[in-house]
């Protein structure tokens, strides 16, 4: 069917990622793609902050399309900005401030047969990309260690030049908490 490659879903945690690909045979294996860098989604919205903040119109009939000409960041208590963007469709999505990186499990997955990584940026700015490639590089062949790639991501800025840091996200691998240690429904 002439599938060049199959990139696993973000729900799959790092050991789930590497048990799939070890499943495979090696000619199958070699089609998977894990994103290694990416602004997860936190929501999407069929709210407008464009069209509601920066436009005197209630809808994409007469909004002026402020999203082709602003960048919008919601930013939480904690001091994250996280990026709003809209779609054709005047929907909103707005993406986690703190990238997720596959930085720190990167060798695990190598080690399970994945040969192919994506990098999807949606916040950095582009005197970030070359070095945010070039460390994930340096690190897939051994030249950089995943704690320096950690160090060099967490100096990434955002668009509003803030560090917004990277965490491991949904492919830590987390362990389901024993029946028993769980608290016990009430409604009958």
């Amino acid at each position: 069917m002439d599938l060049q490659r199959l990139t696993l879903t973000h729900d799959l945690n790092a050991e789930q990622c590497a048990a799939l690909a070890r499943g495979l045979s090696a000619e199958r294996r070699a089609l998977i793609e894990v994103v290694a860098h990416q602004h997860l989604p936190i929501f999407h919205t069929e709210y407008c902050v464009f069209a509601r903040f920066l436009s005197h119109g209630n809808s994409f009939r007469d909004c002026g399309r402020p999203c082709e000409h602003h960048r919008v960041h919601v930013r939480d208590p904690a001091g994250g900005d996280h990026l709003v963007q809209a779609d054709i469709g005047c929907r909103n999505t707005v993406f986690n401030a703190a990238a997720q990186s596959a930085g720190p499990v990167l060798a695990q997955l190598q080690a399970a047969g994945i040969r192919h990584y994506r990098l999807e940026l949606v916040d950095e700015p582009a005197h970030e990309v070359a070095g945010l490639v070039s460390a994930y590089h340096d690190t897939l062949r051994g030249a950089l260690t995943p704690a320096a790639l950690q160090q060099r991501l967490a100096l990434v800025v955002d668009a509003n030049g803030n560090r917004q840091g990277v965490a491991l996200g949904s492919l830590a691998v987390r362990q389901e908490p024993a029946r028993h240690t769980l608290k016990k429904p009430t409604a009958r």
